[in-house]
């Protein structure tokens, strides 16, 4: 395997596990992107603050699952190639040993 071909294997893995990471740590922002909701004083106030955090708390709950889904892609790409890689050798001595 060429030199270059191991920090392109490399790039991967170390990226998928940034992505990882960085999920886990935009996960951990939680508390400060959706806190309590405060009572305004007026019911219908309430449930419309109430209803604008949640979607937010959605949003951040998605955001946080695709930046890992990418991680988890970066990591089968890194798979794919290293397999393909054993695959390629494989098929080259399987020929060279004629």
């Amino acid at each position: 395997m060429g030199a270059g071909y191991q920090v392109v294997l490399g790039d991967l893995s170390s990226m998928a596990g940034t992505f990882h990471a960085e999920a886990e740590n935009y996960r951990g922002l939680k508390p400060k992107v959706t806190p309590p909701v405060a009572d305004g004083g007026d019911p219908g106030l309430n449930q419309a603050m109430g209803i604008l955090l949640d979607a937010i708390d959605g949003l951040h709950t998605k955001m946080a699952d695709r930046i890992d889904e990418h991680g988890d892609k970066l990591t089968y790409a890194h798979d794919s190639y290293q397999r393909n890689d054993v695959d390629v050798h494989g098929v080259f001595e399987d020929l060279m040993a004629e």
